[in-house]
């Protein structure tokens, strides 16, 4: 099947597909130096030209969505969500960044809701989200969002000699809802 990434917003942000620049933009960094995965973080700059290899220019994209992240005051490109349909066509996962000058707002937090929502709402039943251990950003943000721990997975790939866990939560639309019903009262 055929996705087409719709444009999505919230009171601060406008998600939509963007340009190859906007990605070069959000893609400044080597995200895997900075999600601190076996205690290293580090601001490392990225080739460019690695952004070919993750970038499409189709309207339309087979068993994902792409959303860049703008600030929606400024049209400044901050970050990136990826939805990948799982094989099962009911569930999906999501990836994200935020470009490290961006962090601390509540700006994932603020995206990655109203993206659940807006899968939720086209026919999705489960969001899977995950992390590597030591990335501890990314494990307070699927915590807080109300995703549960659905799969450890030990050993599950090597770096620099040391094996890594690898940690799958997933969240279903009526645990979503009845969160975020709970919050609203």
């Amino acid at each position: 099947m055929k996705y087409i990434t719709p444009e999505l917003e919230t009171d601060r942000l406008v998600l939509k597909r963007g340009s190859k620049e906007d990605y070069i933009k959000v893609y400044e960094y080597d995200f895997t130096k900075l999600r601190d995965v076996d205690g290293e973080f580090k601001y490392v700059k990225l080739d460019p030209s690695v952004v070919d290899s993750f970038y499409s220019d189709k309207e339309y994209l087979n068993d994902m969505f792409d959303w860049i992240i703008y600030l929606k005051d400024t049209n400044e490109p901050i970050g990136n969500i990826v939805a990948t349909v799982k094989d099962d066509d009911t569930s999906i996962e999501l990836s994200y960044n935020l470009h490290p000058k961006f962090w601390h707002n509540g700006y994932m937090t603020e995206t990655v809701s109203r993206v659940i929502n807006y899968l939720f709402s086209v026919g999705f039943n489960n969001v899977i989200c995950g992390y590597e251990e030591g990335n501890v950003k990314s494990k307070g943000l699927i915590e807080k969002l109300g995703f549960k721990l659905h799969e450890k997975k030990e050993n599950s790939w090597i770096k620099d000699g040391k094996p890594i866990t690898n940690y799958v939560y997933a969240i279903t639309k009526d645990e979503f809802y009845d969160i975020n019903t709970r919050n609203c009262l």
